[in-house]
């Protein structure tokens, strides 16, 4: 096993064993319990602690709050990477409802089975815990909405084996949400290299351009980095004190250079598949209609309806029967429709090459309907009596 992993599961199974005691566990694994952690404390309010089993409270190690900020809905699936005695897991439950569910992954049997026994007290029945590493997710590709984790990141040695993984199993347009301890500047080799700071969450830290970097290198887009709590001098102090360090030559060293931060990323939906729309006109005197005197309000309507949808995206064809017979002739749905109908039952609206609509123009409505976008405005005339550009103005 690698040696970070053996003793970050060898710390966080007696972190476990403390918290089933009835002691609140602390990120640099001090067995004391009697100090308030600079990273762990005051993560959570009192009203998301309400109903929790307080053995749950007590292995909370984090160093966020991922569930405040991950926007959970109900009925998604969520994984916790890391899930520890199961607090995240537990209160992501809570928000998935009955139609979602919550899976906590972790690797050390002690905090699986105070997980276990913090779901059964709980009552919840919408919550799976899994044994397994970070770096091999035990779960299919494409399988979960979101991946939650609080402090647990940064103590693997393999991020980007991390990530990959994340990656995997996240459904198309998923979404990482992570609470993790990030560096803003130097650290000092001597931190780098103590293997009890890497279980307290400090060393193993990753830069803030190294993370982005790595979650590029991984797929995710979107990424976002939000310092949540900066620590200082005295924070280090009180973490730093015991670890066999000058934690006053040290503590300085770390001034705000430690925060804890909110960090969220996507994967990628794939791209809409948007339809091919062609509009088929009757005979027009310029190529939008909208021009001279007396011009008739629908086509007025269109014409600004038709420049929302390309300003979104929308690819739409248009072709005047007076100036592109051609492209009605040559068209066999167009041909028919003329031949059964006449040109009096104009306009003619394609949809891959489907009728969609005859004798009036689709509304902003129908366009963002077509397309899978959301109508931003109401239709607006331009100005005077004819578009500009138009050859008849």
């Amino acid at each position: 096993m690698n040696p970070v992993k053996q003793i970050v599961q060898e710390k966080y199974a007696a972190a476990a064993r403390q918290a089933a005691a009835g002691q609140t566990a602390c990120c640099g694994g001090s067995q004391s319990g009697d100090a308030a952690d600079p990273i762990t404390s005051g993560l959570y309010d009192e009203a998301q602690k309400l109903g929790l089993p307080e053995k749950a409270v007590l292995a909370s190690l984090g160093c966020g709050n991922p569930t405040a900020l991950a926007a959970l809905q109900p009925g998604e699936t969520v994984l916790d990477l890391g899930s520890g005695g199961g607090i995240d897991v537990l209160l992501s439950a809570r928000r998935v409802g009955p139609t979602g569910k919550a899976i906590g992954l972790d690797m050390t049997d002690d905090m699986l089975a105070l997980a276990r026994e913090n779901q059964q007290k709980a009552g919840l029945t919408n919550v799976e815990f899994l044994r397994g590493d970070i770096e091999n997710i035990p779960l299919p590709p494409n399988s979960v909405d979101v991946i939650i984790s609080n402090c647990v990141i940064n103590l693997a040695a393999d991020k980007d084996q991390v990530l990959r993984e994340a990656f995997r199993v996240l459904k198309p347009g998923g979404r990482l949400a992570v609470s993790d301890v990030v560096v803003r500047g130097h650290v000092p080799a001597e931190l780098r290299q103590n293997m009890l700071l890497w279980v307290g969450c400090l060393a193993g830290a990753l830069e803030e351009q190294q993370y982005r970097s790595k979650l590029a290198a991984a797929g995710f887009t979107g990424i976002e980095i939000e310092p949540t709590r900066i620590y200082n001098v005295e924070d280090a102090r009180a973490f730093l004190a015991g670890h066999d360090v000058d934690v006053d030559a040290m503590a300085a060293a770390v001034e705000g250079e430690f925060v804890s931060a909110f960090i969220r990323a996507a994967k990628p939906a794939p791209a809409l598949s948007r339809p091919a729309i062609q509009v088929f006109d009757p005979a027009l005197c310029c190529s939008t209609g909208v021009c001279g005197v007396d011009v008739d309000p629908a086509l007025v309507n269109f014409s600004a309806d038709l420049a929302w949808a390309q300003q979104n995206g929308l690819s739409i064809e248009r072709f005047n029967l007076a100036q592109q017979p051609l492209a009605f002739a040559e068209n066999p749905t167009v041909r028919s429709f003329l031949e059964n109908s006449g040109a009096q039952a104009l306009p003619l609206v394609l949809r891959n090459g489907e009728i969609a609509l005859a004798g009036r123009y689709p509304t902003r409505a129908e366009l963002a309907r077509w397309a899978g976008l959301l109508p931003i405005a109401p239709a607006t005339q331009p100005p005077g009596p004819c578009c500009p550009g138009s050859s008849c103005c």
